[in-house]
């Protein structure tokens, strides 16, 4: 088999140098891989891209679309809709690929015909282009993504995958939304007959302070624990439709959401109203106290500890009220 890969990055805005250092990063991969790239400029003002990508002498292999701003799921979902190659990888322009370690990955592409692959990332602190990471290449996984949600916790994050294009004809990310990997990534894996999992350190993660998720604003924080709500509504309606084994898998991940949602209010919420506002939300769709079942031993601890009186809010002083 000949696998192609359709990269997508959507962007609001973008440094330069950032920008560059993540095409030249796909760019330089092995001269046999078939791949486009596909720009969507989600509405940026005044965007200077096209002049760069002018400068820079881009091959016609990397395409860019600019659409009025829809959010980074607009953004993906017109990403998705142009992408002409089998698999897709969305990769956010400030971060990079390590072009080296793709080789690899790609032979696990022609080798198990996978209908999404997973991959390990680094972190990275700076602007500079590190050296590609060394790291294990083995693979842990290899079977359904029901199977895989039934006993493992998967990465939101839409950037950690390439997956069939064929996976998501009807499946879009939600527009203008907060955690919008959330209501996506556990669909795919519902898809996925064929999931393989590997340690291939591949993705360059660029940490910024300035970043959605690192905004300390309350309302931006409203908006996050809004959303959130929003889309573990739709999961559930969802699950209820599905047959049990897929149910059962999904509802895994609505709670396990809902355990992260619990402990980010714990260290972010500004004040105890805000606390209080949100557990009560959670409490009335379902989400707090936690359902008490056997996923993790970290899951039971918490599930049982967060039910007792007046334990969120004191792990609120502990945790967030140290900040504030």
């Amino acid at each position: 088999m000949s696998a192609s890969v359709s990269f997508i990055l959507p962007y609001y805005r973008i440094e330069g140098m950032l920008l560059k250092r993540c095409l030249d990063s796909l760019l330089s991969l092995p001269s046999d891989i078939d791949y486009e790239v596909i720009l969507v400029d989600d509405g940026t003002p005044e965007t200077s891209v096209p002049a760069w990508l002018s400068e820079w002498q881009v091959p016609s292999c990397v395409r860019y679309f600019y659409q009025e701003n829809k959010g980074l799921g607009g953004a993906r979902n017109t990403g998705l809709s142009l992408a002409t190659k089998e698999y897709v990888q969305f990769v956010d322009p400030d971060d990079y690929l390590f072009a080296e370690r793709y080789a690899a990955v790609w032979l696990l592409l022609q080798e198990k015909q996978p209908d999404l692959l997973t991959f390990d990332f680094r972190k990275v602190y700076d602007c500079t282009r590190l050296p590609d990471a060394e790291g294990d290449t083995s693979v842990w996984f290899e079977g359904s993504g029901t199977a895989f949600m039934l006993q493992h916790n998967l990465r939101a994050g839409a950037w950690g995958y390439l997956f069939r294009r064929s996976l998501c004809r009807d499946l879009t990310f939600p527009e203008h939304t907060y955690h919008e990997d959330e209501a996506f990534t556990p669909q795919l894996y519902l898809r996925a007959r064929v999931v393989v999992i590997t340690d291939i350190p591949l993705y360059a993660y660029y940490q910024r302070q300035d970043s959605i998720m690192n905004s300390p604003k309350r309302e931006k924080l409203h908006k996050r624990f809004t959303d959130l709500l929003g889309i573990q509504l739709g999961l559930s309606a969802q699950a209820n439709q599905l047959p049990a084994e897929q149910q059962q898998a999904l509802r895994r991940r609505i709670d396990q959401n809902y355990m992260s949602m619990l402990y980010k209010l714990f260290t972010d919420s500004p004040d105890r109203a805000f606390l209080q506002l949100y557990v009560r939300r959670m409490k009335k769709q379902g989400g707090y106290p936690l359902p008490l079942h056997g996923y993790t031993l970290k899951y039971i601890v918490f599930a049982c500890v967060t039910a007792l009186p007046g334990v969120p809010a004191l792990l609120w002083r502990l945790l967030a009220g140290r900040r504030h």
